[in-house]
């Protein structure tokens, strides 16, 4: 069996193909493997044709795995993440009368929103945050629940709720949903359906992450269904769905108790039994389920199944499962797993997608390590947090889902799962023990009652389940694991010295604590005897555990270790010739397919993002190599999937396999099949031409989307663990996935380390401490495979050995003990240590004392160390003599043993600090070949998984010949220290080159040492040669420096990619001559600032003015001639010409605008500007100032009546404005996002809204636009900036950098934004060039990066503040809100406005400007700072934001005042700058040295380019033609950018949305800003007055309501006599959010009919913004609120209808909700009015009562979605003066009272007249009953009474009469 072939030198000719082949060769593979025979075969016949088509190398396996430079990953950190949540409203609640409010729950966090009254849409507009800090996985798992709930005093009561997970939440762009509806469903009752939707942005931002925010502009029509809150690409309906979770069993269980009590008994009882009691809990979407315990049994079975019910697809991405152990005080967790549903399901439409399904398949349990300790340290590895180390058992799952719609959906295991749990339940009773309910009756109506309450909830039920007979017993294979030790060095010696061996064990075996190896062959005779198709070994090891024919040996013979020679921290273990090997069998379910399936994808992957890299290292060199590299790579990743989907297509179907073994291997090739074409279109160029970066951004997409299909769920072998054992205990681990060391005869399917040798760095288990060191480096050959193919396990060991066999037991099949190397070679390493970048800071003035520890097998050295530096340049050779290495020479020459680097910071006292390390592979010269020297190369350095910078060396390893040292390459002669440089021939090739250094100042300069920085001078240095500046004498009056520019001269590589880093250094001059280090900063790439020597006038710059090069390429071109410009172009009598707009005489017709659209533009004509822009640009009319008054103030009146919305009385003002371009941004948007259509199409019906001549055209355009509603009327826009204006313009970087100064350590938190780490700035730049030959050239004149610099002399300013709007602050007072207001700092000025608060508003509208004077540099950092406002105590900050004023003042962009889009002399778009357009463009041609602007009528010509358009303006009044070319010349700057050479984007008239950010929460935004800010310097004409920005003050309104009549109103009432049906009607109205002005009519009083009269007036005062359609609430909170809080929502009227009653509280009949803004028309008459027309009326013909001001009609009543009743109203609507002048009264009152109504003589109430009350009921309906009793009484009464007096009459008649 294990016939080991050792004589090598037959089998090496034939290694590359037949190694695939050998299997099917021999002949092995079919005989014992029939069902895998045939797939082998074709396997390798394939492989060859394969390798013949697509020339992929066939050499032998490489010996060792690819080198990593990453020594290990860091630790899983915590992260700090802000969940933002914004409650909008609410539509379409379920329930009558209803109170809604709404709970948020995130976490055990909970918060909630305020209570709205009686409404089933609740407007709330109220916004949450939650903080969290913890590992980015777990927080994901976190569930956002949002409940509504109908509020009581006393237990609300639930309406709906809604979850999702923070992952999905994370994973949406820009980490959010905005603006989008939640589906409410209710958890007790899925099948009722949507229970209301609540609109809410969510969104969770970590550090660094950035928010697109928008600020809101409400909706009233929007389609609920179109906008819900999913993901994209779910479906809008979403159905419920049961996932079935089935726990069939679990093995290999941790046998120990881990509650103190039970090893106490076991101490004293010693009992052998498994003291553990498992049970499983499984959670899903915030509901968990648990499996019953099962006692004393460490491989228990359970066969329960944990149903839960959500909707599918779910919003909640990860089902948890976890082991626990119950025990007698409290449960432990032994084991956590996280199934992700997107891995074992596909979402894409059609047949390619499938529901998730899982197994059944084994899961593997990984945590702490498996010791008998009673305490735990490591218990946080079996919750789920950091990497397991152990392995824990594992688990036997499946998992199903079956949508519950019924339909085609249902799959077959859906269907006998109901067989299966209808057919258990009844039979087994006792079934009882899973699940809480009474299974007592178990007849068939009894279940059908028990399942409709159980299963119709979203409870979660576990119940058993017989394992149904499809599922066969699993077939087990036998793996044998061979490991050989090359090398185990880097033992940190805090281990210690006691004798150290190496485990190596996969799940439980090889593991000798726990249980020992027998434990494996127990368990598998057991289990042999269940299933007798098990193939037993042919050694017999069967059912005696004993007499196994291979040994195990899982652990090296222990050996004591030596100290490393040069350091004495690390010790190693003498190998020597000696390699030591472990070997040992396991058995497990024979499912490899999978891993070899995950193989050969992941070998793709990995081939392709090599490539990747490779092709970006190529672009450093040229951009076609490049290209072309990417090219074949591409075709080589096509050519490889076809090879993949031939092979997936062909795979016999296996008995094995599970539904989503068979899913995947689908999806996989159809994912493959996708990406091939779309990789054969990229390189055929069929769409578009894709430039480089694209090209290798879509492979990179490749990549990912192929390592997303290599993570393969269904677990099979466990994966290895590498043990390090000091004196038999665990010390330090790896952890290896079995799949990478896997075996395969065809050569894809390998495992990436299988049979090689890997260099594993072991890590301390759990928590590791920070500046944690490597705890050993170990070398070793893993094989793993089928013992079927145990012959090749050797196959890949370089070559040259002996096998050692163990003496125990005698047979020559058994793999060998130890491998003998006989041969050695002596060699020398040369480790030449040059330079290092960009390390990481560990003193705490910002640098750090490097030096290198160069290890390599037993010996180390260290470089010298190179003091206060991140950027040091050791240049020096470390020699290793005398190294012995053993085995074939050429076998060391392919694959050498590794050099670690390791660097540290030396401090003087204590001992050196890490900074990080690197992996090398030395460059072998073997002594018969010949020599040629390295090249230096940068090897990343990795300080955890942080990165570290860079190292610039090579290390060289040469054999000794037999001559002795004297035989190697010559060094050169070490210098006084004995420290040897690196040779010359290695050195990188100098040349000289100029630095020139622009010094412009320094900033925001904190205090060093206590004491402010006072007389600062900055340093360059840069490849040992440097410049200072001057020292700026008071830091305080002045900071910038008065010597502008300076150069020096540096020897620089020829080598651009070898240019060594740039540093800057701060120090600050103090009393007698001390100097401290203040700050540093390095520029690690200098390739930014490298310029081209020669010509320097040549220097045009063809880049975008947004590039970082602009600085320093555009400067010379100011000195350029402008002749030399036009001839540059062409001969300067042919002009271009630009049109920027159509000549006046154009007919104003459908034509023109046809014209326009199609202006003809030899330039890119600034019409169609290539980005977003306002484009509102064409003047209105009016002249020159003196006239222009009148004609303005006109237009303005025609434009009024162009607003639609607006009642004629509203005012154009700047907000009017604002509105307007929020509304066209937000239409950019939509048109953006529906089709990405290029700017320039989107763009000609803007111009023609715009453009306008006469009265005449104003009409004919008016009726154009009619038909198109939501037109943007025809006003000035501003351009509204998503993030702040910095951002647009790269900075204001164009002519001067910023360079942050860094000062103290950087430490792992704050890496990447470390603030804390800033202590002041320096502006500046720099220009690297080859020094020219002759230098005289040079120094003459002034040095070129000077040109283009302003003088940086100090400047006088005028500076407006101008603060709009701040919106999403985060809340500051515990009740959720704050009391936002401003503070301005600007140098020593700070104004606070702190009067000025704003109540209980996270959305506050400040308006307001701020002026103030300033002098540059002194003062040019804004801060503008948002405080909350308390009462008491101090008031707290929420977040500030910085602006750099000086940047934006000198910029080429001239962004000191925005240009605006229109120019008007007065009104709301008055020109604010103090420079008119033609002089702004004046000063610009005279900086830029263009001849002109020429002005003649119609045109303005500069240079060589004309531009034409409209300068003559009529003026309305006096028919007079006044000439203008401010218009004209303003279009000309909007087009600025497109002027050839100079051109630059002129910053707009703009409002910025600055983020705010608070120290305490770094890089987490705390909310928003919107403001902009203008400056005018001293020297200019004075500006105008600052716009008035003051928010617009509500107008107050008073809405008459006046309710006549109503009809069908349902009847309530029944009558007790006579069963009659009848109603006490009343209506009651109020407007949403002033219930405290509810008002109600008088009662009609049993209406018959459902008639109700009425004539009753409601008034109704309320506070309305028209330009926003939003209500003003004033109102205070509640008792104890100290101020009023002001609060928008939108006006909605709701009027109900009511019964009224006597005794009991009244009843609800039905209610009527308008938005006043947005209401349908009114039916004629009550037979018109239906519920159906109302609710589905169109956008068109809804009506607004603010345009309308009177409507009168009839409206439905409407409960739960029925009609029940009618209303006749009228609504009459008047502003709040026209309510005082003419006053109404309320109700029937006076002044002009109302009519009484004319009710029916039925109305009334019987309490009040009861007499009434007798002749309504009684009378009315028994009046013939009455009458006939009456009439029958009397004639009783009258017989009575005749027969009473009879008698007596005839007797006296008789006495008397006779």
């Amino acid at each position: 069996m294990f016939g080991l072939k050792l004589k090598k030198r037959k089998k090496k000719a034939e290694k590359g193909l037949i190694l695939a082949n050998k299997a099917a060769q021999d002949g092995e593979g079919e005989a014992e493997a029939p069902q895998e025979g045939p797939s082998h075969q074709e396997g390798g016949d394939f492989i060859c044709d394969h390798e013949s088509a697509t020339s992929i190398p066939s050499a032998p396996p490489k010996r060792r795995s690819k080198l990593l430079t990453k020594i290990h990953d860091g630790e899983v950190r915590s992260q700090n993440y802000q969940i933002a949540i914004t409650i909008t409203e609410a539509r379409q609640l379920v329930g009558e009368n209803i109170d809604p409010v709404v709970i948020i729950e995130v976490g055990d966090e909970k918060k909630q929103s305020t209570v709205k009254e009686g409404t089933n849409s609740p407007f709330y507009n109220e916004y949450f945050v939650f903080d969290f800090i913890g590992p980015q996985l777990h927080l994901f798992d976190k569930i956002i629940k949002i409940s509504v709930f109908h509020h009581k005093l006393i237990g609300s009561i639930l309406i709906g709720s809604f979850k999702v997970d923070l992952g999905t939440v994370y994973n949406q762009p820009g980490h959010q949903f905005c603006d989008k509806w939640a589906l409410l469903t209710d958890p007790g009752d899925i099948r009722t359906g949507a229970k209301g939707y609540l609109k809410c942005d969510i969104s969770v931002i970590g550090k660094g992450d950035v928010l697109k925010s928008s600020p809101k502009t409400p909706d009233a029509e929007e389609q609920i269904e179109k906008n819900l809150l999913i993901p994209q690409g779910f479906p809008s309906e979403r159905p419920w769905a049961r996932f079935y979770v089935r726990l069939y069993k679990a093995e290999g269980l941790p046998k120990m108790n881990s509650s103190i009590m039970a090893n106490v008994t076991k101490a004293f009882v010693g009992d052998s039994k498994d003291l553990v009691d498992p049970f499983v809990e499984v959670s899903f979407a915030g509901q968990m389920g648990r499996t019953a315990v099962q006692k004393n049994c460490a491989d228990p079975v359970w066969n329960e199944q944990v149903v839960f019910k959500e909707m599918f697809p779910p919003l909640c991405r990860r089902v948890k499962i976890q082991v626990w152990d119950e025990g007698s005080v409290n449960d432990v967790a032994l084991a956590t797993h996280f199934i992700d549903l997107k891995k074992i399901s596909n979402e894409q439409d059609g047949d390619k997608g499938f529901l998730p399904t899982f197994g059944p398949a084994w899961i593997n349990l990984y945590g702490s390590p498996r010791n008998h300790s009673l305490m735990d340290d490591y218990q946080e590895l079996n919750e789920g947090f950091g990497e397991g180390v152990s392995f824990r058992g594992r688990i036997l799952v499946e998992i199903a889902v079956e949508i519950l719609s019924g339909g085609a959906q249902e799959s077959k295991f859906s269907k006998a799962l109901k067989e299966l749990k209808l057919s258990s339940k009844d039979k087994d009773s006792k079934s009882s023990k899973g699940s809480s309910k009474d299974k007592s009756d178990k007849t068939d109506d009894g279940r059908s009652q028990q399942a409709s309450d159980k299963t119709n909830s979203t409870e979660v039920e576990v119940e058993r389940f017989d394992v149904p007979p499809e599922i066969i017993p699993e077939k087990y294979e036998e793996f044998l694991l061979f490991g050989t030790f090359f090398e185990a060095t880097m033992i940190d010696r805090k281990i210690g010295d006691k004798p150290i061996s190496f485990e190596v064990s996969i799940g439980n075996f090889g593991n000798l604590l726990d249980g020992g190896s027998h434990h494996g062959s127990k368990k598998k005779s057991a289990e042999s005897a269940e299933e007798d198709n098990l193939p037993l070994l042919q050694e017999g090891e069967g059912d005696t555990a004993h007499s196994v024919a291979i040994p195990m040996l899982s652990t090296t013979h222990p050996k004591k270790p030596l100290v490393t020679e040069g350091n004495r921290n690390y010790n190693y273990l003498p190998f020597e010739a000696k390699k030591p090997c472990v070997y040992f069998i396991s058995s497990w379910g024979d499912q490899t397919f999978r891993l070899h399936w995950s193989n050969m994808l992941e070998k793709m992957a990995d081939l392709l993002e090599e490539s990747i890299e490779e092709a970006r290292e190529l672009i450093k060199i040229s951009e076609t190599a490049s290209e072309e590299k990417m090219k074949t790579v591409l075709s080589d990743f096509i050519s490889q999937s076809s090879a993949f989907i031939s092979e997936a297509e062909k795979k016999p179907k296996m008995l094995n396999q599970t539904t989503l073994d068979k899913k995947r291997l689908t999806l996989c090739w159809q994912e493959l099949e996708a990406m091939a074409k779309e990789a054969k279109g990229i390189i055929q160029q069929q769409k578009k031409k894709l430039s480089l970066d694209e090209i290798i951004h879509e492979a990179e997409n490749f990549v990912e989307k192929i390592r997303f299909l290599v993570d393969e769920p269904q677990h099979t072998i466990p994966d290895v663990f590498i043990w390090m054992l000091s004196n038999n205990k665990k010390v330090a681990y790896a952890r290896i996935a079995s799949k990478d060391l896997l075996y395969s005869p065809i050569r894809e399917q390998m495992g990436k380390h299988c049979g090689k040798i890997k260099t594993h760095f072991l890590k301390l288990p759990g928590k590791r401490p920070a500046g944690w060191s490597v705890q050993a480096k170990v070398d070793v050959y893993l094989w793993l495979g089928s013992t079927r193919h145990s012959s090749a396990m050797l196959d890949n060991l370089p070559v040259g050995y002996e096998a050692e066999m163990s003496s125990k037991v005698a047979g020559a099949n058994q793999p060998p003990a130890n491998l003998l190397y006989q041969d050695r070679h002596v060699f020398q390493l040369r480790a030449h240590m040059y330079q290092a970048r960009g390390l990481i800071a560990a003193d705490s003035s910002g640098l750090s004392d490097p030096f290198a520890k160069v290890t390599f097998l037993s010996h180390c050295q260290t470089t010298k160390v190179i003091s206060q530096t991140l950027s040091p340049t050791w240049n020096q050779m470390l020699l290793f003599n005398d190294l012995v290495l053993h085995g074939d020479q050429k076998e060391l020459a392919e694959s050498p043993p590794s050099v670690v680097v390791e660097l540290y910071d030396s401090d003087a006292v204590g001992k050196p600090e890490y900074l990080g390390a690197t992996v090398a592979a030395p460059v072998v010269k073997l002594a018969d070949q010949d020599y040629e020297p390295p090249r230096l190369c940068y090897h990343p350095i990795f300080c955890g998984s942080l990165s570290g910078g860079d190292l610039l060396a090579v290390f060289e390893l040469l054999q000794v010949p037999s001559s002795g040292l004297q035989g190697l390459p010559p060094v050169d002669p070490p210098d006084v220290a004995q420290i040897y440089p690196v040779p010359t021939s290695i050195r990188p090739v100098l040349s000289k080159y100029r630095v020139e250094v622009l010094f412009w100042g320094v900033r925001e300069m904190k205090k060093v040492q206590l004491l402010s920085v006072d007389r600062p001078q900055v340093l360059i240095e840069c490849g040992g040669r440097g410049v200072k500046s001057c020292v700026i004498q008071s830091y305080k009056n002045n900071p910038n420096f008065s010597v502008q520019a300076d150069a020096f001269e540096v020897e620089l590589p020829e080598n651009e990619l070898l240019h060594p880093p740039l540093s800057i250094c701060v120090v600050d001059w103090r009393a007698f001559g001390r100097s401290t280090l203040v700050g540093t900063y390095t520029i690690n790439c200098l390739k930014q600032f490298l310029c081209k020597s020669k010509e320097p006038l040549a220097l045009s710059s063809q880049v975008d003015g947004t590039q970082v090069e602009q600085a320093l390429s555009d400067s010379p071109v100011a000195t350029e001639p402008s002749g030399s410009l036009s001839s540059s172009q062409e001969p300067s009598t042919d002009h271009i010409y630009v049109d920027v707009e159509p000549p006046p005489t154009v007919v104003p017709d459908s034509a023109q605008i046809q014209l326009t659209s199609m202006v003809d533009v030899p330039d890119s004509s600034p019409m169609l500007e290539p980005e977003p822009k306002p484009a509102g640009q064409e003047p209105p009319k009016g002249g020159k100032a003196k006239d222009a008054r009148k004609p303005t103030r006109r237009s303005t009146k025609k434009k009024k009546r162009t607003i639609a919305d607006e009642s004629a009385e509203n005012v154009i003002d700047w907000w009017s404005k604002y509105y307007a371009s929020l509304k066209k941004a937000q239409k950019e948007k939509e048109s953006n996002s529906k089709e990405k259509r290029s700017n320039a199409e989107g763009k000609p019906d803007e111009v023609v809204v715009n453009i306008e001549d006469g009265p005449k055209k104003k009409k004919d355009k008016m009726l154009k636009k009619k038909p198109r509603e939501d037109e943007i009327p025809n006003l000035a826009v501003l351009q509204i900036y998503d993030g702040d204006l910095e951002s647009e313009f790269n900075n204001f970087e164009d002519w001067v950098k910023t360079f942050e100064l860094f000062r103290g350590k950087s430490t792992e938190d704050d890496h990447g934004l470390d603030g804390d780490r800033v202590i002041g700035k320096f502006k500046g730049s720099f220009c690297i060039y080859k020094s020219p030959q002759d230098s005289g050239i040079e120094d003459s004149g002034q040095l070129r990066i000077q040109q283009g610099v302003p003088p940086n002399h100090p400047v006088k300013v005028l500076i407006r503040v101008y603060i709009v709007a701040a919106f999403n602050l985060s809340p500051a007072d515990p009740d959720g809100k704050a009391d936002p207001y401003i503070v301005v700092k600007l140098g020593q000025t700070e104004i606070k406005d702190r009067d000025k608060y704003i109540p209980k508003q996270l959305n506050p509208v400040f308006g307001r400007s701020f002026e103030i004077q300033a002098t540059f540099p002194k003062d040019s950092l804004l801060s503008i700072l948002i405080y909350d406002h308390d009462m008491i105590g101090t008031d707290d900050l929420i977040g500030e934001t910085k602006i750099d004023l000086e940047n934006r003042f000198y910029s080429r962009h001239r962004a000191i005042c925005g240009l605006q889009s229109q120019y008007e002399i007065e009104g709301y778009n008055a020109w604010r700058d103090t420079s008119k357009p033609t002089e702004i463009l004046t000063k610009l041609c005279k900086d830029n040295q263009l001849d002109g602007p020429y002005f003649c009528p119609g045109k303005i010509q500069i240079g060589n380019q004309v531009f034409s358009g409209k300068t003559v303006f009529m003026e309305e009044d006096t028919e007079q033609m006044v000439e203008s070319y401010e218009h004209l010349a303003l279009r000309v700057l909007h087009s600025w950018e497109d002027m050839p050479e100079v051109g630059c984007r002129l910053v707009p008239e703009h409002i910025e949305s600055r983020p705010l950010y608070h120290k305490d929460k770094p890089g987490m935004e705390q909310g928003r800003l919107q403001m902009w800010v203008d400056m005018f310097p001293k020297d200019m004409p004075q500006p105008g007055p600052p716009v008035d920005i003051s928010p617009r003050q509500p107008r107050g309104y008073e809405l008459r309501v006046t309710i006549w009549n109503t009809e069908d109103v349902i009847l309530e009432d029944e009558n007790i006599f006579t069963g009659q049906k009848s109603s006490d009607i009343y209506v009651k109205g109020w407007i949403k959010g002033l219930e405290d002005d509810k008002q109600e009519t008088d009662v009609h009083y049993n209406s018959l009919t459902g008639e109700g009269n009425f004539n009753w007036r409601f008034l109704f005062p309320f506070q309305y913004l028209p330009a926003e359609k939003q209500m003003v609430i004033t109102k205070r909170e509640n008792i104890f609120s100290l101020e009023k809080m002001e609060c928008k929502t939108p006006a909605v009227l709701v009027l109900q209808v009511w019964d009224f009653e006597r005794l009991s509280s009244d009843d609800f009949l039905g209610s009527l909700e308008m938005n006043l803004n947005n209401f349908p028309r009114a039916a004629k008459s009550a037979k018109d009015c239906q519920l159906t027309k109302f609710e589905n009326a169109s956008e068109e013909s809804k009506i607004s009562i603010f345009q309308q001001k009177r409507v009168r009609g009839w409206w439905p009543f409407a409960k739960s979605k029925e009609l029940t009743g009618k209303v006749e109203a009228e609504f009459h609507l008047v502003t709040a003066e026209e309510a005082e002048k003419n006053p109404v009264g309320k109700a029937r009152k006076e002044p002009e009272p109302l009519a009484k109504p004319n009710r029916p003589d039925t109305s009334f109430s019987w309490f009040v007249s009861p007499f009434k009350c007798l002749y309504h009921l009684i009378w009315k309906n028994y009046k013939k009953y009455i009458i006939i009793g009456f009439i029958l009484i009397i004639l009783i009464i009258f017989l009575v009474l005749f027969i009473y007096t009879l008698p007596g009459a005839i007797s006296r008649k008789i006495v008397v009469g006779s």
